[in-house]
């Protein structure tokens, strides 16, 4: 049966501009791996991979995969990219596709280029070796003129390479040429990068020349860039092309006649390109066994979100699944940004806007520091809970509103729990005094918040969902070791109180829980239900929420971690969380169950 491998990257935001894994059995229908996070990073030149491809050597089957050194989301602008970028690319080697060499840097442009895009390569077996080229801008002397042209070389071990020599030119730029020799042919697919438009070729030779293939449709198809082809299990050939002026991702065309330039593009019902917004990458095709390897060691729900982000609130509204988080990866907890996430099925969740910006005139009381969201509908409204630190540096909550839970949101003109209102309502708050991480409960029309750090507090909110009644307001008994982010849920006439111990920092940062007859407690500690898994590299757990699927018995839990692998943030991994979720069950005593977090 076999399959294909397909390496790319995924745009310009954060974690964006390093190297995913998505697998198919056909070629046309793909599923996204490794949660949707990527699989290999760099961390060396530009700390950026992007346009990523991969061969194989067919003298010893060891797999190449290469990047374009290039990383935008740091605020590179597009000019010095092009005229002043890196001449170099990275590299990966592996000899299963699952353990990969550390990234290296090889330097294949000339000394006049500004920069080197879209490596690509194709073995070559009268040579023994593998032809590589690219795209370069070739700048005039002066650094302020010249254009884009695909050089090329020559190289057996993707070590050493030969000279950089003109591989295609034209008039103007040309950028993103893919090959593939089929039929005793030398097939070349190249971006116009004026028209934005494929052109075909030709040739009997990996060199040329080449002569041009009229194609009906090609000519037709504008807007896009990346193309990529391979062989289809049918036999027949396959072309990608990345819509990426409309933002419509790649398009599947498919060709049983390449000689003559046919291709038919699919209806969206005839493939699947996942879940993943897919750019610039390569195809690999793999055996049975590459694809079973592969599917074991990344084929994983967790995390759930792409991307570092923690302090989950997970709800579902009218069917679909919405996660509020803390943007994370910020040293010292200094993000001010707050995203949502939405989901069809509770797995695949897309990032859609932003909700708020903490640290901007779209929350006047607040400097950033932007943490531990929460949301709540009462009818029509929406609202959304945070926290911010204010003008003293003190951490206070205070909640915005909206007509739909993606927003647009506004945020009320001042916060609304506070240190000094904690006092005057006769609260405890330990470690420095911080009123921070809320959680919202809801019984019949009522609705309370429950929030505190060091010592844990709850009270009812008022009609307008601004405010808390005075007299609501007290500290919560019982939840032992409490540190932060205490939640509640009911079933079965009973009060499940969870909350997070230790410090987010610490790997042993874990989940308590405890019961109660009574909203207001005490509380009675029962146990532990979610901490670290060492031997899975899995730690610091906590900082959760909990949500019950509507009409049913089926209750689901999203968390955090340290991101995975631990190993890839040797500083700092409280400040570098993902989001997980998992089941939660009862036993047949009515209480939680420890909980068993997925892969």
């Amino acid at each position: 049966m076999a399959g294909y491998l397909f390496v790319h990257f995924t745009g310009e935001q954060q974690y964006g501009e390093q190297i995913y894994f998505s697998i198919s059995r056909d070629g046309l229908h793909w599923k996204d791996l490794n949660g949707h996070r990527p699989v290999l990073y760099s961390d060396i030149g530009e700390k950026g991979a992007r346009d990523p491809f991969c061969v194989r050597d067919e003298k010893n089957g060891k797999i190449y995969l290469f990047a374009t050194d290039l990383r935008i989301e740091e605020g590179k602008s597009w000019e010095t990219a092009i005229f002043r970028g890196s001449r170099d690319m990275i590299v990966w080697e592996s000899e299963d596709l699952v353990h990969w060499s550390e990234a290296r840097a090889v330097t294949v442009g000339r000394e006049n280029a500004g920069s080197v895009w879209a490596p690509e390569a194709v073995y070559v077996p009268e040579k023994e070796a593998f032809l590589v080229f690219w795209a370069s801008h070739i700048n005039t002397p002066d650094g302020k003129g010249g254009k884009f042209q695909i050089d090329c070389a020559w190289t057996k071990d993707f070590v050493d390479f030969t000279a950089p020599e003109k591989f295609m030119e034209r008039e103007k730029d040309v950028i993103d040429t893919t090959m593939i020799q089929a039929e005793g042919r030398w097939y070349r697919f190249t971006m116009n990068d004026v028209t934005k438009r494929v052109c075909m070729e030709w040739a009997s030779d990996p060199k040329g020349p080449y002569e041009e293939i009229k194609s009906e449709t090609l000519t037709k198809l504008s807007g896009v860039e990346g193309p990529e082809i391979y062989r289809l299990p049918d036999g027949r050939y396959c072309l990608i092309a990345d819509r990426f002026m409309t933002d419509g991702g790649y398009l599947p065309l498919v060709s049983a006649d390449l000689a003559g330039g046919k291709f038919e593009i699919l209806t969206e019902s005839a493939y699947d390109m996942g879940s993943t917004k897919k750019r610039h990458g390569g195809i690999l095709p793999i055996t049975d066994e590459e694809y079973e390897r592969l599917e074991k060691n990344f084929d994983r729900i967790n995390p759930i979100l792409p991307g570092l982000f923690a302090d989950p609130d997970i709800a579902v509204f009218d069917g679909k699944y919405y996660i509020y988080p803390t943007s994370d990866g910020y040293d010292n907890w200094s993000g001010s940004r707050f995203y949502v996430f939405s989901s069809e099925d509770g797995i695949h969740f897309k990032k859609g806007p932003l909700l708020l910006d903490v640290a901007t005139e779209q929350v006047s009381w607040a400097t950033g520091y932007a943490w531990a969201p929460c949301i709540a509908r009462k009818g029509d409204t929406w609202y959304f809970y945070f926290c911010a630190k204010d003008q003293n540096g003190e951490s206070c909550i205070g909640m915005a509103w909206a007509k739909h839970p993606e927003g647009p949101f506004t945020a009320c003109e001042k916060p609304f729990i506070t240190m000094p209102l904690a006092r005057e309502w006769g609260l405890k708050m330990g470690y420095g005094g911080q009123t921070i991480d809320p959680s919202i409960y809801q019984e019949g029309e009522e609705f309370y918040l429950l929030f505190g750090n060091g010592h844990p507090a709850i009270g009812k909110l008022n009609e307008n969902m601004d405010g808390l009644i005075p007299g609501t307001i007290q500290n919560l008994e019982g939840l032992f070791d409490f540190r932060e982010a205490v939640s509640v849920k009911k079933r079965g006439g009973l009060y499940h109180f969870t909350w997070s111990c230790d410090d987010t920092g610490s790997e042993d940062y874990h989940i308590n829980y405890g019961t109660s007859r009574e909203l207001y407690g005490p509380v009675e500690y029962q146990y532990a239900i979610l901490m670290k898994e060492p031997e899975r590299d899995i730690y610091g757990t906590g900082h959760h929420s909990i949500v019950q699927l509507p009409g049913s018995d089926c209750w689901k839990i999203a968390y955090h971690r340290f991101g995975t692998p631990t190993e890839r943030y040797p500083e700092g991994k409280g400040f570098h969380r993902e989001t997980c979720i998992a089941d939660l069950t009862f036993d047949e005593n009515g209480l939680m169950e420890k909980v068993k977090m997925w892969d």
